[in-house]
């Protein structure tokens, strides 16, 4: 029997982050049942996969309204002489752009949104192409029960049109962890250098607590936009002997032993992939209690602390009581790890593959 054919759908995949790296996990995971396909709407792509068609649409940055003007039916062309399926649209812009498209488009439309609802309510134009690529997809999938609980709440999306799934981690990232070290004097916060990670508070906080432990060191991981006004504030505070940019890591998963906390600061987050990968690795966490993602891997005060979004004193109050104490570091850490069933793999394939079905059928 022939394979059906599923393809990914990704803004730039060049532009890595969490969407990408999950993009990458699923078609690699779906090959063994599915002929897969990734698009990636502009840049192209920094790797190659054996076994899945990738796709460029336009071969360089672009805008929204580039790609439709100029790789409008190239888009529709692609997913069309290609056969697909079922076609899995990661993110908001993706999301307008196969919206639009999608007259002429055979396969069926899935909408996954890898962001959150709430978190983005204000910004009205985000607003609009959430409801827009929910609206016109086949399914909506969401990364959290929250963020589906708010779609049908405010789009009145029909609550068979949209699950809930979560991201899986990696199987290399229970591979790569090690002991935990209670001992080592180091934080770690990773993530893109983007105003969404919040880094520009984590700063802040950072001012409240490391010159009251001169001892302690604090790392950040990621590349983006803004680096160099982030590298700036840190100087402009005088903590550029503590607090460092350590840049992108391609060896990420084997850096998380090094630490002993990790720090989440972000405005908005779907389902962060870095707190899934802290957790496997035993690492107590703080991270404000956004919207949606944290609360569903943090239990506060058992293995980590959640904290009130946008309480700074309060933040670094948690943080410092973790610096403070090691055996309080070390009993979090003993507890990391419960709750990481909903994460499995094979669980989370087999709520794809029943949506792919039920699509299909």
């Amino acid at each position: 029997m022939k394979k059906k054919h599923i393809c990914l759908i990704d803004y730039n995949m060049c532009h890595w982050g969490g969407v990408e790296q999950v993009i990458e996990n699923m078609g690699l995971a779906f090959m063994k049942d599915y002929k897969i396909s990734i698009i990636s709407l502009c840049a192209g792509f920094p790797k190659t996969y054996p076994g899945i068609d990738c796709h460029t649409i336009i071969n360089r940055n672009a805008r929204v309204r580039e790609i439709l003007f100029k790789g409008y039916f190239k888009l529709i062309r692609t997913i069309n002489r290609n056969h697909m399926d079922i076609v899995i649209v990661c993110g908001p812009c993706t999301g307008i752009v196969v919206t639009l498209a999608r007259p002429f488009i055979k396969a069926k439309i899935v909408f996954a949104d890898h962001l959150n609802l709430r978190g983005l309510w204000k910004d009205k134009s985000m607003r609009r192409l959430l409801y827009w690529s929910s609206k016109m997809a086949d399914h909506t999938v969401t990364l959290t029960k929250k963020n589906r609980d708010d779609y049908i709440k405010y789009f009145h999306i029909p609550s068979e049109k949209i699950s809930y799934i979560y991201n899986w981690i990696n199987e290399q990232t229970f591979e790569l962890s090690k002991e935990y070290q209670k001992d080592t004097k180091k934080i770690i916060s990773a993530g893109r250098l983007e105003h969404e990670k919040g880094y520009d508070r984590l700063i802040d906080i950072a001012k409240l607590v490391l010159p009251q432990h001169p001892d302690w060191e604090w790392h950040i991981y990621g590349k983006g936009e803004l680096y160099e006004a982030i590298d700036r504030k840190i100087r402009e505070n005088k903590l550029e002997k503590q607090l460092f940019l350590k840049g992108m890591s391609n060896k990420l998963l084997e850096e998380y032993h090094n630490y002993s906390i990790f720090a989440l600061t972000s405005y908005i987050e779907g389902l962060p992939l870095v707190l899934l990968e802290a957790k496997v690795n035993h690492l107590p966490s703080v991270s404000f209690d956004i919207f949606t993602g944290p609360s569903e891997i943090i239990k506060d005060g058992y293995n980590g602390y959640l904290i009130q979004d946008g309480d700074l004193s309060g933040f670094a109050e948690k943080l410092g009581a973790l610096m403070d104490n090691d055996h309080l570091r070390y009993t979090f850490s003993c507890h990391s790890c419960e709750g990481l069933d909903k994460f499995q793999k094979n669980k989370i394939l087999k709520q794809w593959k029943i949506l792919f079905s039920r699509l299909l059928s």
